[in-house]
């Protein structure tokens, strides 16, 4: 009776393993942004900003849910901005990253995370602020994505790096785009009276 007991509860542990897998390290090519849409080449930032510091991020154990680290997190971040063409070692504009808050369920068929990030981009000129953004974004990992609940929670964090990532590299053209119309007012405003 007891060797009965026992094939059914490791059966029932080895089942549990496969459903649930182990938890895998997200790589930072799993969060790349690598299809940019629209290329400013006009930019202000254009090879001109680096990255400076990433906190906020936590290491991945083997048996709880995969979670993002500040390395692979910069590494992404990098890849993300050498792909827009705005990364350089030497840039002018310096980026501060911060991983405030990752939402997300304890279990379920579809997992939604939910990743809030603080982006700070600073002038090495003058230290001035260029923007202080947090940004939202949210991911779902659905049963059909896979049928592995470890592996739906890192579809799901790394999408929802993916997608935070996207909304920084929009960041940057909207700044470009005040910093131009400003750039153009003062050009108006100061250009000289010619005389006849």
């Amino acid at each position: 009776m007891k060797n009965k007991i026992t094939v059914k509860i490791l059966f029932l542990i080895v089942l549990l393993v496969n459903m649930t897998g182990c938890a895998q390290k997200i790589l930072m090519e799993d969060m790349t942004v690598s299809n940019i849409k629209h290329k400013n080449n006009d930019t202000k930032f254009k090879s001109a900003v680096k990255v400076s510091n990433i906190s906020g991020g936590k290491e991945t154990s083997p048996f709880i849910k995969p979670n993002i680290n500040n390395e692979e997190f910069k590494k992404a971040v990098i890849a993300s901005l050498i792909n827009a063409g705005l990364y350089s070692d030497n840039g002018n504009y310096k980026l501060r990253v911060e991983i405030m808050n990752v939402g997300e369920p304890l279990f379920g068929l579809d997992m939604t995370v939910t990743m809030t990030i603080r982006y700070i981009l600073t002038n090495t000129t003058d230290n001035s602020i260029i923007f202080d953004k947090i940004i939202n974004k949210s991911y779902t990992a659905t049963f059909s994505d896979s049928a592995l609940g470890m592996k739906r929670f890192r579809l799901a964090k790394e999408g929802s790096a993916k997608a935070n990532i996207l909304a920084l590299l929009k960041e940057f053209t909207i700044s470009n785009d005040i910093i131009m119309a400003k750039k153009d007012k003062e050009e108006t405003i100061f250009k000289p009276i010619s005389e006849d």
